[in-house]
């Protein structure tokens, strides 16, 4: 191989190992205690399970700031289905969770924000069954570990943004029809073997569990192909610790390992799972 070629694959390579890190993030153990009811914004600085017992709409708060902002480690807030409505004011969040571990948000609708959920220096979040809809942005990750799972983002701005792709682990999620972009990332872009290719964020486009689609795009196709093997690769001699979720969604023939044989099922092969 020359040269040029060994010093693209290694740049893929260090690309890959620069996001992917080991995030097992939370979710919920704390479904069996007392839950606080909660009716309007306010701020949560105590760990628990917490549920809001009714719509909160028209919710007032202060710029930079969230109407439910969640400042403590473990912690389970619960929408119940209800939703939680913005007044359109720029630089306001729905939910904001920062400098916190250990949280889960689920079954809540947000709109009318700048931000419907904006997790900051969060460690071991999961937002999951989340409608984000008439927001600026849906759902916004910056400098955290996050495992988005289940949830819908139409008729935002942008749908889903993410500063690290490879940090977090998206599954079944429904991202589409926003006005600017449906997930919006700083992708990786590197030359192999003269072909520009990004890397991440890792999507499911038919919602199957499976990562086809590593690049980002929104769709598989080639450069996923060409993306697939470097993962491998990296994983396989112990240079990227990738996490439990990823792994499994990358799992093409089910064998429970990450090797040569998930290569031939992805390209159609091998049996998939």
């Amino acid at each position: 191989m020359a040269p040029s070629r060994v010093l693209a694959v290694g740049l893929v390579v260090l690309c890959l190992l620069g996001g992917v890190a080991d995030a097992r993030p939370f979710d919920s153990s704390l479904d069996g205690t007392q839950a606080s009811r909660i009716g309007s914004c306010t701020k949560i600085t105590s760990p628990g399970h917490y549920t809001l017992g009714q719509d909160i709409n028209n919710g007032k708060t202060r710029i930079s700031t969230g109407c439910i902002d969640i400042r403590a480690d473990n912690v389970v807030l619960d929408g119940n289905g209800h939703v939680l409505d913005g007044f359109g004011v720029s630089d306001t969040t729905g939910v904001l969770v920062e400098n916190a571990s250990n949280v889960t948000v689920r079954n809540l609708r947000v709109q009318d924000w700048n931000r419907g959920i904006a997790v900051r220096n969060a460690e071991n979040v999961a937002v999951r069954n989340v409608d984000a809809s008439n927001n600026a942005i849906g759902i916004d990750v910056a400098g955290s570990d996050a495992r988005l799972v289940g949830n819908t983002a139409r008729g935002d701005l942008k749908g889903l943004v993410l500063d690290d792709p490879w940090d977090d682990d998206l599954v079944n999620n429904d991202i589409r029809g926003n006005h600017v972009v449906n997930v919006y990332a700083p992708l990786a872009v590197v030359d192999v073997f003269g072909v520009q290719l990004t890397l991440g964020p890792p999507l499911d486009p038919d919602r199957d569990g499976r990562y086809e689609d590593l690049t980002g795009s929104g769709d598989a196709g080639i450069l996923d192909v060409v993306a697939f093997p470097i993962v491998v690769v990296a994983d396989a001699i112990g240079l990227a610790d990738i996490p439990t979720e990823q792994r499994t969604a990358l799992d093409f023939d089910g064998d429970g390992t990450l090797d040569h044989g998930d290569l031939l099922a992805y390209a159609g092969l091998r049996p998939t799972a």
